[in-house]
């Protein structure tokens, strides 16, 4: 696979998992409002995840290829090849890093600033900016 064809598999299957809608998302809304605000009840945390908007796929396209560019510059080929098999041990593998590379300080910032510039959509940076204003343990 070329490194081209690397950075399009890569981003294309992290896209498919974290954008979207339907019942996963809700599950995903669900499972971190359930960690974040552990004293809410089931049916409080349902409503809460259900007047979280949708966030354009931009944003999503915009932070995967932030991704994209890190891992291509840090990671070894030979785990590039094996984070691009294909398997569903390689695709959790590439959604884990993932999810670690967006919960650094740097992209904490990056999403919080690319969420107040949601002009369309200023409820979604509230809601997003609401679940990690109490967050001292980033800084």
């Amino acid at each position: 696979m070329t490194e081209a064809q690397q950075r399009h598999f890569i981003a294309s299957r992290i896209l498919a998992r974290v954008s979207g809608k339907g019942e996963r998302r809700d599950e995903a809304l669900r499972a971190v409002l359930d960690v974040t605000m552990p004293d809410l009840g089931d049916e409080a945390v349902a409503g809460v995840a259900a007047m979280i908007p949708e966030l354009p796929v931009s944003l999503y396209q915009k932070w995967i290829g932030m991704f994209v560019d890190r891992i291509m510059e840090t990671a070894h080929p030979l785990q590039l090849k094996d984070l691009c098999s294909g398997t569903a041990a390689s695709d959790a593998s590439l959604l884990l890093v993932y999810v670690m590379f967006m919960e650094s300080e740097r992209m904490e910032k990056v999403v919080a600033d690319d969420l107040r510039s949601l002009a369309d959509a200023p409820e979604a940076a509230a809601a997003w900016l609401s679940l990690h204003a109490g967050d001292s343990t980033k800084q």
